[in-house]
């Protein structure tokens, strides 16, 4: 009996094995981590919320999203070199991008993702590309140093996606007395209101330090979220975006990706574009949240299972979609909203980061302002009310019909020397660049030699060289300092002299030695140059 128990085990051995390895798999990952399909995301009280936790290094912002989290995710905690459970590097392999996702449901059982933002200036980038999702923010501050450079930084970044859901925590109140604590709150309060963040946020007083730290503290911060919660307007009706923060790969399965929807719906089995890549996948397995989901909504986290896979080294932070959705382009136009921080000028054709799609792309920067018949002017520099035209060293890759935000740095710039955001905006225009019409103004001075004996010519000087080729100038308009208007005639001999005609008679009104300008207009797509007569003779481009 014994013998035929033996022969049944091993002739059912490779089916056991079969098995094992299934159930392995499914164990490998958090993707595997539920066996029951759900329709939807995890339900909660109304739209899931972002909440990025911004402040200086060494602040508490991670000790504080320890604290308040319910659930780690992608990178939480510090967590960024190899998940729990691998045993080589090989086996599971992390590019992070240094942002930490977990969450918490508020009072009124709101979703709410943490978003962890490094504090460190040379990590930046990471932050400019997280905040383009914050609904919200909390700004962790050192009740001891009060707002510091990375603090300030931040803090811009919030006046421009939620002004007015910011909430601030005071860390390290155990080391104050209550006299400092009072000084920094109001400190903090006019530093929010002079970068145009609601003055009247929030700030709740924290010790996070082993010993000092109360619950009650914890259920401050709570009171003080909730008084911020609100219904943001989502954008569920068009193609699917996705801004995806981190890869990585799982061995013999594929490639695991996670980001937060911002636009539609991403479904089970879509296909998806890397467009940075020129790769496609298929979606296999999607989650939010470690739950298994048919769909992940806008505005939600989702983690997903594609195969087959990729080589995450060649993967950067990026928006994907469908297939087709996003263009490739290098140059783009966008409004500007200048950052009154910033105290150094920015000439036109000057060279700056730019973060714009998940990503941070050095470009050149051309400031435009709207003239007359659908003309764009170049300015020298950044002078508002213009707009930039961004033209970028590499192409990026945009959605159409989908508003994008950007944000201008001088990143090169030393930590600590001053405002490193410089301007910010939205795209608006990314087709049909190249045909737009752009010029500059350009202004000569010249002078009255002589007036002619006919009254109505003169010989001016000083505008010219002499190998200057006048067939360009010919029947360009000049204006005189006393008003009359001519026209450039031609060369007057061959030291760049030249002959001026008049409409009117001019002797006794046009004096010699007067002043002579001549504006013109340089179209950059062909370099022609356009005489005119501005409408204010004593234009400062002269």
């Amino acid at each position: 009996m014994l013998g035929t128990y033996f022969l049944l085990f091993f002739s059912n051995f490779h089916r056991l094995i079969a098995i094992f390895k299934i159930f392995a798999l499914e164990r490998t990952f958090s993707f595997y981590s539920s066996f029951y399909q759900m329709t939807s995301a995890p339900s909660t009280s109304g739209s899931a919320l972002n909440i990025g936790i911004l402040g200086h290094v060494d602040s508490g912002k991670t000790t504080l999203t320890r604290r308040i989290a319910e659930m780690g995710s992608t990178s939480a905690f510090d967590a960024h070199a190899t998940s729990s459970g691998a045993t080589t590097s090989s086996e599971v392999r992390r590019n992070t991008l240094d942002l930490g996702f977990s969450t918490m449901t508020s009072s009124s059982g709101r979703r709410l993702a943490l978003i962890d933002c490094p504090g460190h200036a040379g990590l930046i980038r990471a932050v400019l590309a997280a905040s383009t999702v914050f609904d919200m923010a909390i700004v962790v501050i050192d009740v001891l140093s009060g707002i510091q450079p990375q603090t300030a930084e931040h803090l811009l970044l919030a006046s421009k996606f939620c002004p007015n859901r910011v909430i601030i925590v005071l860390n390290k109140c155990d080391l104050a007395d209550p006299t400092k604590i009072k000084d920094t709150t109001k400190k903090v309060r006019k530093g929010l209101k002079s970068m145009g963040v609601d003055e009247s946020s929030p700030v709740v007083e924290m010790s996070l330090a082993e010993g000092f730290f109360k619950e009650e503290m914890l259920e401050n911060l709570k009171n003080a979220i909730e008084s911020r919660i609100f219904e943001p307007r989502r954008d569920t009706d068009g193609s699917f975006l996705i801004a995806i923060d981190h890869c990585f790969a799982i061995k013999g399965q594929g490639t695991v990706l996670t980001g937060t929807v911002i636009r539609g719906v991403l479904r089970l089995n879509t296909e998806i574009e890397f467009s940075s890549l020129s790769e496609r996948r298929r979606v296999k397995t999607l989650e939010s949240w470690k739950q298994r989901v048919a769909y992940v909504a806008s505005g939600e986290r989702a983690a997903f299972l594609v195969t087959p896979s990729f080589d995450e080294n060649r993967f950067s932070r990026c928006i994907s979609g469908p297939p087709g959705t996003l263009k490739s382009t290098k140059t783009v136009l966008a409004t500007v909203e200048p950052i009154q921080f910033f105290r150094k000028s920015i000439n036109s054709k000057s060279k700056i980061h730019v973060a714009v799609a998940f990503e941070t792309v050095m470009a050149e920067c051309q400031f435009l302002r709207d003239a007359e018949n659908g003309e764009m002017e170049l300015l020298s520099s950044l002078h508002p009310p213009c707009r930039v035209l961004l033209k970028f060293e590499k192409s990026i890759f945009l959605p159409e019909n989908f508003e994008m935000p950007y944000m201008a740095a001088r990143l090169e710039q030393q930590p600590g020397s001053g405002c490193r955001f410089a301007f910010s905006g939205v795209l608006e225009s990314r087709n049909n660049t190249e045909n737009l019409k752009i010029f500059s103004r350009k202004c000569r001075k010249g002078v009255v030699e002589r007036i002619e004996k006919d009254g109505q010519s003169a010989i001016c000087t000083g505008m010219f060289k002499a190998e200057t080729n006048f067939d360009v100038f010919r029947n360009f308009q000049i204006l005189t300092s006393s008003g009359p208007r001519g026209t450039i005639e031609g060369a007057f001999g061959k030291s760049g002299k030249f002959r001026v005609v008049f409409r009117e008679n001019i002797d006794g009104i046009v004096k010699e030695k007067e002043e002579i300008l001549l504006f013109m207009k340089k179209y950059h797509s062909d370099n022609r140059l356009v005489s005119y007569i501005p409408d204010d003779k004593y234009s400062p481009n002269c």
